[in-house]
């Protein structure tokens, strides 16, 4: 596809969806031809070459930190960083549902009741009959992509804020690279330091860390 039909394109999703939609898509051409499309919700942004082919794309999140130690920020990131693979999947493909149950329900209930006196003998018979009905609505959405080559390109900790971001990408390298390696490879472990019991809390200062081919993405 041409790069300026690809634009075209582009910018009549960016309509749509700013109607139908919190999130706009931003489109934009670079003085090297490459188009930036990006999505200001799920904050996804892809490159695409001047022929209209995928160069990279890149998920940018962030949250919160509740305990501003070691612990608690690597907690955060590592909730950053699979949320912004989960928008690159949910960018693609998603599938929304919507459900209405009803719920009916009718009982009935038999009290008899006995007297005896002196007097003599009284009996008494109460019927009751209870209706229920309910209306219930459910919404939701799923997706699911299997991803290959993702990067964590950039990790950042905002002292003030309390507060990660993260941005993964994908390039060509990273892709081609993970095709090569295979499943021979275990998982690393992740290791953090147990925050001390004494003295002042061990908060962390503000920190940023990137990738060195962070441009390619």
């Amino acid at each position: 596809m041409n790069i300026r039909k690809l634009i075209a394109v582009c910018c009549c999703l960016a309509g749509t969806f700013s109607l139908n939609a919190k999130a706009q898509i931003a489109t934009g051409l670079s003085p090297d031809s490459t188009a930036h499309v990006t999505d200001n919700g799920l904050g996804v942004e892809l490159k695409f070459d001047k022929d209209g082919a995928l160069l990279s794309l890149k998920s940018t999140q962030s949250h919160p930190v509740e305990f501003p130690d070691r612990r608690g920020i690597s907690k955060a990131y590592t909730i950053a960083e699979e949320k912004a693979k989960a928008n690159i999947a949910r960018f693609k493909k998603q599938m929304t549902s919507s459900t209405r149950l009803v719920d009916e329900g009718d009982a009935s209930e038999s009290n008899s009741n006995r007297s005896k006196s002196n007097t003599g003998e009284t009996w008494s018979k109460e019927n009751t009959r209870k209706v229920n009905e309910s209306l219930r609505e459910i919404t939701q959405s799923s997706t699911s992509m299997l991803l290959e080559g993702v990067r964590v390109i950039g990790q950042s900790y905002d002292e003030k804020k309390e507060e990660v971001t993260v941005v993964v990408g994908i390039n060509k390298q990273s892709v081609q690279a993970a095709k090569q390696i295979g499943d021979s490879f275990g998982q690393p472990k992740s290791t953090s330091n147990a925050p001390s019991n004494n003295g002042p809390f061990p908060s962390t200062g503000s920190e940023k860390r990137q990738a060195k081919d962070a441009a390619d993405f």
